[in-house]
Order: C-alpha cells, then structure tokens, then sequence
C-alpha cells in the first residue's frame, strides 16, 4: 500500500500535468484552479495542500524545466574533445528547449506582466551563462581573442543559445533543430580557438 508521502506526490504530480494540459488548452489567462483540479481528478482541497494559487503551479511547471534544463557542462564540454562537447552541449540545450517549448513560451508572456516570473526568467538566463562559463573553465579556452571578458562573453553566447532556440520553436524559421546546432556549435568553437589550437594535457596540468 502506498505511503502518505508517496500519495502526496502522486497528488503533486498529477496536478501539475493536469495544470500543463489546461494551460495549453485555454491559455494560462482563462484557466482556473477548478479547471485544473477536475482535469486532475483530485478534491479541490488537495490543491491547495500543494499549490497556493495558479501562478504557483506554473512557477513549479517552470522550475522542473529549467532543472531538465540546465547545461551540466562541466561534464559534456571536455578539454580533450572540445569542439565535440560544445556541439552536444548546444544540441542538447536546443532539444530540451524542444520538448518544454510550451513552457518557455509561457515563461515569455508572464514575465512581461509579473515580477515573479520576470526574476525567474532572469535567474535561468544566468544559470544558461553560468553554466557556458563552467564548461569554458573545464576546457580552457586556447585561442580566445585578446580583451574578450570571459563572463560577458558567456552571456553573449547564452543570448545567441536562447534566442536561436525561441526563434525555432516559436517564429516557425526556415532552419531545422540540427542546422541550428550546427551553426552555433562553430561559432562558439572559431570564437574559442577550438577549431584552431588542440587542448593536451601538459595544458592543463
């Protein structure tokens, strides 16, 4: 039989994607808490056990996305293969970006119109850049051009990611998820030096 707790997050669980498919049916606007709780076929109390209101369902719908989100890059952007790890890097960020579009797309439009979600749009786009700075630290960066500032060029870098990225999947552009990768992987490697000068490890004892 299974535990309060392991109810509860059932509950929790149910509740969210119950919020998701209502958001994207009638828009996050026009949904309400009783849309959400009948779709979730759980008691209207239950909600509330969870959730203090709408926008704290979407705030948790967001975070869980910026989690499967987030650029592990210390792991894929390796010193010894670097070009490769930025391409899996970028191609991975844009297909994430792919699967929680709806969500992104949601995160745009509040953040326009509430504090809440404006810092949490802010606090993602610094953990993208954080996250492009770790993998620039792990894999040095052998032939970056005099005078760049490594911080303000991994925010450069992160507008380029996530504007790219909103671009395909919200303005419907002519190039396909792999042509992105592509093209932003090799600007990011000729901005590096990785195309030029290769890592060894004598550079980096």
């Amino acid at each position: 039989m299974p535990t309060q707790k392991a109810r509860n997050a059932e509950t929790r669980r149910r509740l969210l994607s119950a919020a998701r498919e209502v958001f994207a049916e009638k828009g996050y606007a026009h949904a309400s808490v009783a849309d959400v709780v009948k779709r979730a076929s759980r008691a209207h109390g239950s909600f509330y056990l969870h959730f203090t209101n709408k926008e704290a369902v979407l705030q948790a719908l967001l975070e869980d996305a910026m989690a499967r989100l987030s650029l592990d890059s210390k792991a894929l952007w390796r010193w010894d293969e670097s070009e490769y790890g930025v391409h899996k890097t970028v191609r991975r960020f844009i297909e994430a970006y792919g699967e929680d579009r709806d969500l992104w797309l949601l995160l745009d439009q509040r953040s326009t119109l509430e504090s809440t979600f404006k810092k949490l749009s802010d606090q993602w786009f610094h953990q993208l850049a954080t996250g492009i700075m770790h993998g620039m630290a792990s894999a040095g960066t052998p032939a970056l051009m005099p005078g760049l500032d490594a911080e303000i060029l991994a925010q450069l870098l992160a507008g380029m990611l996530s504007d790219s990225t909103r671009a395909l999947y919200q303005e419907d552009p002519s190039w396909t998820p792999d042509e992105l990768a592509n093209e932003i992987s090799t600007i990011w490697s000729l901005t590096l030096g990785y195309d030029q000068v290769s890592s060894s490890p004598a550079d980096h004892a």
